[in-house]
């Protein structure tokens, strides 16, 4: 049995990356994974690292800047699993520009995926977890949240 046998997980940005890793570590742990990203492509691969393991898992294709994508991919993950006990929140953007040559729209975009993302999910877990008891919320960040990096505006 592992740490997180019998719970149902979201992670955000769960295509690749650290979101990824996540994923598959919460699905060998015993948690059923639902992955979101705002692309679809290399979701299947995701699924299938995480079924190798012995996970389930499903994908739903999720703009996190949106709120009626975070209405519509928790009421198809509940629907699907009963119920949400964990939230990683690890979608994440950078504009990959100098701040000299970064446009406000390329800005509010970035702000609109790393905080508004944030702030959605965490909105809607709260109210799904809330009828379980309670539930864990992680918010990922890149190292650039802490120190500056050249040529890239975050």
């Amino acid at each position: 049995m592992g740490r997180a046998q019998g719970s149902v997980a979201i992670v955000t940005g769960g295509r690749k990356g650290l979101g990824l890793a996540s994923a598959v570590l919460l699905a060998k742990q015993g948690a059923k994974v639902v992955i979101t990203d705002r692309k679809a492509d290399g979701a299947e691969d995701a699924l299938e690292a995480i079924k190798k393991g012995g996970g389930e898992a499903i994908f739903i294709q999720q703009d996190v800047s949106k709120e009626e994508d975070w209405q519509r991919m928790m009421e198809e993950a509940v629907g699907r699993f009963g119920k949400l006990d964990v939230l990683v929140n690890n979608a994440g953007v950078g504009a990959g520009k100098n701040i000299e040559d970064i446009t406000l729209e390329d800005w509010r975009w970035v702000m609109s995926v790393n905080l508004d993302g944030v702030f959605l999910g965490t909105k809607y877990a709260i109210k799904e977890m809330k009828k379980n008891g309670g539930g864990s919320i992680i918010n990922m960040s890149s190292t650039a949240a802490l120190v500056g990096l050249p040529g890239l505006s975050r």
